[in-house]
């Protein structure tokens, strides 16, 4: 039991529901969810059962248990919380409990399919693109979007158009949807038509005849670019230089990043078996061209990785190499590499259109490229099957673009054509 004092444990076992409430302690248990969090839970089950003025256990929405939430948060009596957090962990705990019973009434999430047709273009996207599974998702969501439009407004997607598909575009624009992501849609929906005319759900043509609004590049200026200068990399790198977990996995996530390159989905899925220090190599996994490719472990990255292992990593059966540092521990996602970027990045005051993982793949392509490195080697290390796509990661300076501005063209200005005749004697 996890409560101990007799005031508690009678209020525990006297509560309505106490076997349904107990077998959701074990699950969290197994979850490795710690000691102090079992007893979190036991009680904020206790006051979701007296809110909901439980007896047996039926279905709720989500939408009634926010109400419960918000009236338990402003009950009346001796204690009031002062903050959101006690309405969060009411919320949190009453849902946990009823979707573990399969009693919570959730609506569908945005990217699962809307009908059959979605789930095949899915199962396209997967097989014959290849596509990553967040790129799927993005572009489920698209396209669920799109087909509720179709059906808010009555046309069929037999009956559809590039007019439609030009009339929705506008609707985007006028629900205030930037021209970036405007074009984006766009470019989902040639994809999607495509396939759709080859299936016969719609006219043949139709994803040929779809021009969005033009993917307006990103402005930049001279001090401003999609990632850090190389200088600001080290910083970010020396600013996680503590002597605590966090640092710790910081510096070795950050110099993994401006070394090798890589992705926020390939940092996650990193194992510890892809580290290997007697020979120095560490294996990638590449998310998007699904190649595996063997690097040799430089000086820095093996000492930080070294420092992470013994000091920084909890001890977890998972597999991944880099874990949470709060119970239970499992693997990070993609939004905790982000915040180990940005969080550096604003702290430092380091000017950067992004401020993701990605900021730093883009200055280590560019500062290879400015080097003078072979374009195929910088494709070959970002992982990349083919080099075609190594310009999206060049970006000049104003610094560098004054070298072509500077040319001089007096020479052109001052040359005079020459004559027939001059030519006659010529040759």
């Amino acid at each position: 039991m996890v409560v101990t004092r007799p005031c508690a444990v009678a209020r525990y076992l006297n509560a309505p529901l106490l076997a349904e409430r107990e077998s959701y302690l074990r699950f969290l248990a197994t979850q490795g969810r710690s000691r102090t969090k079992l007893r979190d839970a036991a009680g904020y089950m206790i006051h979701v059962v007296e809110q909901l003025k439980l007896k047996n256990l039926r279905a709720f929405s989500v939408s009634e248990l926010r109400g419960a939430a918000h009236a338990w948060s402003r009950r009346n009596g001796t204690f009031v919380p002062k903050t959101n957090y006690g309405r969060a962990a009411f919320l949190r705990y009453a849902r946990g409990w009823l979707r573990f019973h399969g009693k919570l009434i959730e609506s569908r999430k945005w990217y699962e399919p809307l009908d059959n047709r979605v789930e095949l273009y899915r199962r396209y996207l997967h097989v014959e693109l290849g596509f990553a599974p967040r790129t799927i998702d993005s572009r489920t969501w698209d396209l669920n979007r799109f087909l509720s439009w179709l059906c808010d407004d009555g046309t069929p997607l037999k009956a559809v158009t590039v007019a439609d598909v030009e009339r929705y575009l506008d609707f985007l624009s006028a629900q205030g949807w930037k021209q970036r992501t405007i074009s984006s849609a766009a470019d989902h929906l040639k994809v999607f038509f495509r396939f759709a005319g080859r299936k016969r759900w719609s006219a043949h043509g139709i994803g040929d005849g779809v021009f969005g609004p033009k993917n307006a590049s990103i402005v930049r200026i001279s001090s401003c670019e999609r990632g850090p200068h190389w200088s600001d990399v080290r910083r970010l790198i020396d600013c996680a230089g503590g002597a605590n977990a966090n640092d710790y996995r910081a510096r070795a996530v950050l110099l993994l990043l401006s070394a090798y390159a890589l992705r926020t989905s390939e940092i996650c899925r990193l194992l510890v078996s892809d580290v290997n220090f007697n020979e120095r190599i560490l294996t990638i996994r590449r998310s998007k061209s699904r190649i595996t490719q063997r690097f040799p472990l430089n000086w820095a990255s093996t000492v930080a990785l070294r420092r992470y292992l013994v000091k920084g990593r909890p001890n977890s059966a998972h597999p991944n190499l880099f874990l949470t540092l709060r119970e239970p521990y499992v693997p990070i996602q993609q939004a905790s590499v982000y915040n180990i970027t940005r969080t550096r990045i604003n702290k430092l005051g380091i000017n950067s259109v992004n401020k993701g993982a990605h900021a730093i793949r883009h200055s280590c392509a560019n500062r290879l490229l400015r080097t003078g490195t072979p374009v195929p080697k910088v494709a070959s290390l970002l992982g990349h099957m083919s080099s075609q796509y190594i310009g999206t990661y060049i970006q000049h300076s104003i610094a560098e673009l004054q070298t072509v501005a500077d040319f001089s063209l007096r020479e052109l200005w001052n040359f005079k054509r020459p004559s027939r005749n001059t030519l006659r004697e010529s040759v």
